[in-house]
């Protein structure tokens, strides 16, 4: 029985994807990956995991310190932005609805504590999550899950976790949770179904009727 729903931040509740696809393009025009123009790159990104970008663009994994460090120092620059981050269509209803049939809410995140909790004040929605979770590591989300589940006692069958992008399957796979994927983020549709959620979700609603018949909803049984 599902109590309680983890929610990824960027691209799943938060808009930060034209912030951080920016701030992409500028990494790997400053790595001198390719010559492809802007919304080329833009389709890659949104149709390849990290690894296969990597691949794609031929960045050696010698220079991953160098990315996670501007990983970092773009997620202390969204702070200062946060006030123009948008909250994606319908979230704030599903949450208020979550919120009234009692389920427990909590986020997994890798960016920056600091970020979500300001995100979630200024848009008032302090008041629906219990608890916020974050992991420097954009690879180490796995992490941050399995300490979540020790921390605050609860069994991997009680909770599914919602995310926006491959990893998020990924690591929710790893941890042994439940993983509803959101088509309206960091990844494309396509891309999600290749690696097989529990569920794919194309709008908040989809979400809240996943929860209630989770063991029958098949992968991309509701519109995305």
């Amino acid at each position: 029985m599902i109590t309680t729903i983890i929610f990824d931040f960027d691209g799943t509740l938060a808009d930060t994807l034209p912030f951080m696809r920016d701030r992409m393009l500028r990494l790997i025009k400053e790595a001198k990956a390719t010559d492809l123009p802007d919304n080329e790159i833009i389709e890659k990104i949104k149709a390849k995991s990290y690894p296969e970008l990597m691949k794609e663009f031929k960045i050696s994994w010698l220079k991953l310190p160098f990315i996670l460090a501007k990983v970092y120092q773009a997620q202390m620059d969204l702070y200062n932005e946060i006030n123009k981050i948008k909250l994606f269509p319908g979230i704030r209803k599903l949450l208020g609805r979550l919120d009234e049939k009692g389920y427990r809410l909590g986020i997994v995140s890798s960016n920056m504590k600091e970020n979500i909790k300001k995100f979630l004040e200024v848009k008032r929605l302090t008041v629906f999550f219990e608890f916020v979770y974050c992991e420097k590591n954009i690879f180490g989300k796995e992490k941050a899950i399995r300490h979540m589940l020790t921390d605050r006692g609860l069994k991997k069958t009680e909770i599914v976790y919602i995310g926006d992008e491959v990893r998020d399957i990924e690591a929710a796979r790893k941890a042994g949770v439940k993983i509803i994927s959101v088509s309206w983020g960091f990844n494309s549709k396509e891309n999600l179904q290749k690696y097989q959620p529990d569920f794919l979700a194309g709008t908040a609603g989809d979400i809240e009727e996943y929860l209630k018949n989770p063991h029958y909803c098949q992968v991309g049984s509701r519109r995305a």
